[in-house]
């Protein structure tokens, strides 16, 4: 990494807010991470940045990005249910990301859906950040796509790992999912920093979780 490309990647992680999220970028520069999947596009923020990251190692033209989001399918009731952000349209955010020189491939749909159909890029990754809906049900189905997918090569990070949840958050968050695998099987680590959200009934904190295929 030349002295340019570690200010860069060291500006970027002073600024990144919310704090969890240098996790991402650091698990991409030690990993090399060059063929990312991001589960939950919302609008390319972030996938610019692991781009970027990415890039500093491998070159943009050894970078392949693919996003799955509902962009402007997103109906009322899976904005409720799922405790969701919502996004800009599919062609935005497709425009947003293919500036970044990198090779960009969106689905827009449910992930019940997309995610089996998209088996092939999943094989390929060597990152994949679930960060989609919120609710256990739609990660529960999110995971069990990937997990079919997972080599001892690939590095799943999840969002929203509520690690004191309460009454508001039943039925929400990645923490049941994380915690109940087998750990002869993987390698789970809950990272840190852990980020700080002030809401109407106490104070809401998330990490990321990182798991692995175990060695055999």
């Amino acid at each position: 990494m030349t002295l340019a490309s570690k200010l860069r990647y060291g500006r970027l992680l002073l600024k990144t807010d919310p704090r969890r999220y240098v996790n991402l970028f650091r698990t991409i520069t030690a990993r090399r991470c060059s063929n990312l999947v991001e589960i939950g596009t919302w609008n390319g923020v972030h996938a610019e940045e692991m781009i970027g990251v990415a890039s500093i190692l491998s070159g943009l033209g050894a970078i392949r990005y693919t996003g799955f989001d509902l962009f402007e399918d997103l109906t009322e009731e899976q904005f409720q249910q799922e405790f969701s952000k919502r996004p800009p349209s599919y062609q935005e955010v497709l425009a947003r990301l293919e500036r970044t020189g990198a090779r960009i491939t969106l689905h827009r749909g449910n992930t019940r859906q997309t995610l089996p159909r998209a088996i092939e890029e999943l094989r390929r990754a060597d990152l994949v950040f679930i960060d989609g809906g919120h609710s256990i049900e739609t990660i529960t189905a999110d995971w069990d796509a990937v997990q079919r997918a997972m080599s001892p090569g690939t590095t799943v990070l999840f969002d929203d790992y509520y690690p004191d949840p309460c009454p508001e958050l039943e039925g929400l968050g990645c923490q049941t999912i994380v915690d109940s695998l087998d750990r002869t099987r993987y390698s789970v680590e809950v990272l840190q920093p852990t980020d700080e959200f002030p809401q109407p009934w106490g104070m809401l904190l998330v990490q990321m979780a990182r798991v692995t295929l175990n060695q055999p």
